[in-house]
């Protein structure tokens, strides 16, 4: 009866312990969780570049919520000569209560041998944006630097001069062959259409459409045209029949020179032809004011010289 009695305590107090231990258990736990907070990890990649490369430098804050983290000591002028180029930051949620920061720097570096980042200090702060710790930090992280070019070479190589391009024949005998082509084919082309513009000129008759000029002018002198210009109209259209019927320079030509040029022709009717152009030149230069009969008559004569000229030149023919 006195062993049963003993054991029942015993017992009864199993129950209570248990519970002390798994009190104690996550009370240590949340301790041990608690203390390892803030953690700060630091990672350099590639571990090896040439100068001038880019390497990137990833920093992982772990800290509880409420806190912000910051990065001081990594910049422009703690980093000389290395360059910062980029700069990242990204926040997830780590677990219950807690969060994760990372922060990415992109750097370019220029120094040779073995680098490493300078101190930097971690700064957290609160809601309030009061500075509630600051971790100082020394990354035991390194990146070998290698040279672009051998370190044994005391002097410049020689710069070779550039290579020719070798062409063969059979690239650049079809070439030219097409050029040669091109061009005698341009050549035949602007041949024939100078030949074809001369036999459409030729078709034309010189004496038709001065007659056609002189009968608008006829009709402009009588709707009110000054005989002044009626006379200066009238050498044009004359001049342009005489260059383009005999061959000869009169639309540029003085009138001594066209009277040259008709005499080695032998044109017939020179003294009218001279006449009419001397009488406007009169008019042009001297001042005449010729009267509105006086007009008339000087069209009705070169309409008589320039049909005159078209029954002399279809005379052979027949």
């Amino acid at each position: 009866m006195n062993a049963r009695s003993d054991k029942g305590p015993a017992r009864a107090g199993r129950p209570v312990l248990f519970l002390l231990f798994i009190l104690a258990v996550l009370l240590s736990a949340g301790a041990a969780r608690g203390g390892s907070l803030p953690k700060v990890t630091v990672a350099l990649a590639p571990d090896t570049v040439l100068v001038g490369d880019r390497i990137t430098c990833s920093i992982r804050v772990d800290h509880r919520e409420g806190e912000t983290p910051s990065i001081e000591g990594i910049d422009s002028l703690s980093l000389k000569p290395t360059v910062l180029l980029v700069r990242r930051q990204a926040s997830t949620a780590a677990g219950a209560g807690n969060r994760r920061v990372s922060f990415e720097f992109d750097l370019a570096v220029f120094s040779r041998e073995r680098q490493s980042l300078p101190p930097f200090t971690v700064v957290f702060r609160n809601s309030a944006g009061t500075v509630v710790k600051r971790i100082p930090m020394r990354a035991s992280n390194t990146v070998f630097v290698k040279a672009l070019t051998d370190s044994s070479m005391r002097e410049l190589r020689p710069i070779k001069p550039p290579l020719r391009p070798e062409l063969p024949l059979s690239v650049l005998l079809p070439f030219f062959l097409t050029i040669f082509g091109i061009t005698i084919a341009v050549l035949l082309l602007l041949f024939f259409l100078k030949r074809s513009v001369r036999r459409s000129a030729e078709k034309i008759d010189p004496g038709q459409v001065a007659l056609r000029k002189l009968r608008k002018l006829s009709s402009r002198l009588s709707g009110g045209m000054p005989p002044r210009d009626c006379h200066e109209e009238l050498s044009n259209i004359l001049r342009s029949f005489l260059e383009n019927r005999y061959r000869i320079r009169a639309l540029e030509a003085v009138t001594q020179e066209i009277e040259l040029d008709l005499e080695k022709n032998a044109v017939p009717g020179i003294d009218n032809i001279m006449n009419l152009l001397r009488q406007a030149d009169l008019v042009k230069f001297a001042d005449s004011r010729p009267e509105l009969e006086e007009s008339r008559q000087s069209l009705q004569k070169a309409e008589e010289l320039v049909r005159a000229a078209r029954t002399e030149k279809t005379e052979p023919d027949k």
